[in-house]
């Protein structure tokens, strides 16, 4: 079995989740004896391969063009839809311009490679539920959930208590923009009285800025992308982790901070409740009343024990991998 992997070009420059979905499942696809490879060329060869596997349909420029591609020479097509409707968050917070014509006018395009694929793989049935509601009729789907390496779950503090000198925080992971609602968290940990830890590099320059201002006079610690390694020790000298955002499916970072032992607060868009269930303090990411009450609650709750042992039982590349490589199965 032979499998080529595509999403968009930039995904090593500009990382995100979708970027992690795609390099952590060729790896751990290669791990159960599949042929995997990443091509991001729009004009790739794809004589070689068995299988055409897509990600992200938000951004669909990019994915339609390896959509075309693989049609044109007679690919099957497998699709990770990575999908959650942004209307909400653009309409409330901040809107682009021209944002709603594009929008309008790239719908057909994702319509086209829904009606093409073979199979779709969304990370819950909450996703699923979300992609009938806006285009009706899909293709045959399997349900594929988000993942974290299990190595979170053996991380130790040390690292970053001894280079940064902090301990027992509160942690929010994830690129500094408007839907990742990091200003919001700022505003939380002043009144609580928390010390805050941002990790995540700048999206959005004049975002930044405004979180700047805004922690001024608090104690709140910037830190640029980590290592694997140093992030996983993060995790490990934080006390909660919380992702406050506008939606996320359900957040990787969630599942790696669990993994680590955190107490996990999180936005309540999205499959958030069908990854947490009850061991997650949930938010509602326009209301900082909500926010400042699930951190609160998650700081007094402490670290959970529990949730990381669900997201090791359920939430792991290895067992993404596995069913993944079945799915391929089913339309071979």
């Amino acid at each position: 079995m032979k499998i080529v992997l595509q999403n968009r070009p930039n995904y090593r420059r500009s990382i995100a989740g979708d970027s992690i979905q795609l390099i952590k499942t060729e790896e751990y696809l290669i791990k159960t004896g599949v042929n995997a490879t990443i091509d991001n060329s729009p004009q790739a060869d794809l004589a070689a391969y068995d299988v055409v596997h897509l990600f992200n349909l938000i951004p669909v420029v990019e994915t339609y063009q390896f959509y075309l591609n693989a049609r044109q020479q007679n690919k099957k097509i497998v699709l990770s839809t990575i999908y959650w409707d942004p209307v909400e968050f653009f309409e409330v917070v901040h809107q682009p311009e021209n944002f709603g014509d594009w929008w309008q006018s790239t719908l057909p395009m994702r319509r086209e490679i829904l009606n093409g694929t073979a199979l779709i793989l969304p990370n819950s049935v909450a996703e699923l539920e979300m992609l009938k509601n806006s285009f009706g009729a899909l293709p045959p789907a399997v349900v594929i959930p988000n993942a974290a390496d299990r190595d979170f779950a053996f991380a130790k503090p040390d690292r970053f208590v001894n280079k940064y000198r902090w301990r027992d925080f509160l942690l929010t992971v994830g690129r500094i923009c408007r839907r990742k609602n990091q200003i919001s968290l700022i505003k939380v940990a002043k009144q609580l009285k928390l010390p805050l830890v941002i990790i995540g590099p700048v999206n959005d320059t004049q975002y930044y800025q405004e979180c700047r201002r805004e922690s001024a006079g608090h104690k709140v610690l910037y830190i640029d992308t980590l290592t694997p390694t140093e992030l996983a020790s993060a995790y490990a000298a934080a006390k909660v982790h919380a992702l406050v955002s506008w939606y996320d499916t359900p957040g990787l970072v969630s599942l790696e901070a669990a993994l680590a032992g955190c107490a996990i607060v999180t936005t309540d868009r999205g499959p958030t409740r069908e990854y947490f269930d009850d061991q997650a303090f949930y938010c509602e990411p326009g209301d900082v009343a909500s926010i400042a009450k699930a951190v609160n609650s998650a700081w007094k709750a402490g670290r959970n024990a529990h949730l990381k042992e669900k997201v090791l039982r359920d939430y792991t590349w290895e067992k993404v991998a596995s069913i993944t490589k079945e799915a391929y199965q089913m339309i071979l």
